[in-house]
C-alpha cells in the first residue's frame, strides 16, 4: 500500500507499512520487476514520495530541533503534467542531460513538499511544527526511502544516479542529479540521498533505465559568462566560466519500520 503518513494530536508520524501496489512507468521493451507499466494515481505518487530532514541540532541529552520536509499529494495539473508522454524525459533534456532513445524514465514519487521545526528526543519527534522557510542560498536536504514498502523505489543500489525534478515559483522545472547511498542494518532497507534546494514546491523523483539497468546520464557542462568591471576603469572585461554542481550523499543511520514525529 505504501508509506502511510499520520497527524494525531501533537504527534506527526511516517508508518511504513507493508504493501504491493505497483506504480506506472513508461513502456521499457526491458520491463524489469521495478520497472511496471502501471498509470499511476496522484495517491500512488505521494504514498512513494520520501521525506526528508536538515538542521537537526541537539544536546549531549539527545534533545533539539530539526527541519522536517514532508509533502502532500501533488495537484492534479501538476500530475497530468509529469504523466504525459514523454514529458519526464523532456524536462530531464531540457536541463542538459542526454537521455537515450531506448531509455525509460520511471517515476519514483512526486509530492508538494513543505518544510516545519519539531523538537526531538533522538529519533523521535513531536510537537505541532513550526512552518520554516529555505534560508537564502538553500538549504541541505537528506530524504530517505524504504524500497520494501516503496514499490519502485526496488531495485536501486548503493551508487546509483536519480534524478529531481524540482518545480520552480515560475513553472518551470529544475534537474537535480544525485546518489543513493543504500544504508542495511538487517531488518530493513533505506535508501538515503541529499540534495541542495533553495525552495520547496512539487518535487518528483525519477530513476533512468536502459537495457533493465539503472544509467547515469552524461551531462554538458554549463557555460556561464559574466561581465566583471576593473575598479576606476569603464571598460569591461569578460569573464568565461565553466560549472557543474557537485553533490554529496551523507550516511542516514537506519531507524527501523517506524518514524514518530
Amino acid at each position: 500500500m505504501g508509506n502511510m503518513k499520520k497527524l494525531t494530536g501533537a504527534a506527526l508520524a511516517l508508518m511504513m507499512l507493508l504493501g504491493g501496489t505497483p506504480i506506472w512507468a513508461q513502456t521499457d521493451d526491458s520491463s524489469t520487476s521495478s520497472d511496471v507499466d502501471k498509470s499511476p494515481t496522484i495517491t500512488d505518487l505521494a504514498q512513494n514520495a520520501p521525506f526528508g530532514e536538515s538542521n537537526k541540532v541537539v544536546d549531549e541529552n539527545g534533545l533539539g530541533t530539526v527541519t522536517v520536509v514532508d509533502s502532500v499529494a501533488i495537484s492534479e495539473k501538476t500530475y497530468e503534467e509529469l504523466t504525459k508522454p514523454d514529458a519526464m524525459k523532456n524536462i530531464i533534456e531540457k536541463a542538459g542531460f542526454d537521455v537515450p532513445k531506448d531509455a525509460n524514465v520511471v517515476l519514483l514519487g512526486a509530492g508538494d513538499y513543505s518544510a516545519k521545526e519539531y523538537f526531538c528526543s533522538g529519533n523521535t519527534y513531536y510537537g505541532y511544527g513550526e512552518p520554516v522557510e529555505i534560508p537564502e542560498g538553500g538549504m541541505d536536504i537528506e530524504f530517505r526511502a524504504y524500497p520494501e514498502y516503496d514499490e519502485l523505489w526496488k531495485g536501486l543500489q548503493d551508487g546509483d544516479s536519480i534524478y529531481v525534478l524540482h518545480q520552480l515559483k515560475n513553472g518551470t522545472w529544475e534537474v537535480v542529479e544525485t546518489t543513493v547511498q543504500l544504508n542495511q542494518d538487517g531488518v530493513t532497507d533505506e535508501l538515503s540521498f541529499t540534495i541542495r534546494l533553495d525552495s520547496l514546491s512539487p518535487i518528483a523523483f525519477v530513476k533512468v533505465m536502459s537495457d533493465g539497468t539503472v544509467v547515469k546520464l552524461d551531462k554538458e557542462e554549463v557555460e556561464q559568462t559574466g561581465t566583471t568591471l576593473k575598479p576606476g576603469s569603464s571598460s569591461a572585461v569578460k569573464n568565461m566560466s565553466t560549472t557543474k554542481q557537485q553533490l554529496s550523499v551523507k550516511k542516514s543511520p537506519n531507524t527501523g519500520f517506524e518514524k514518530i514525529f
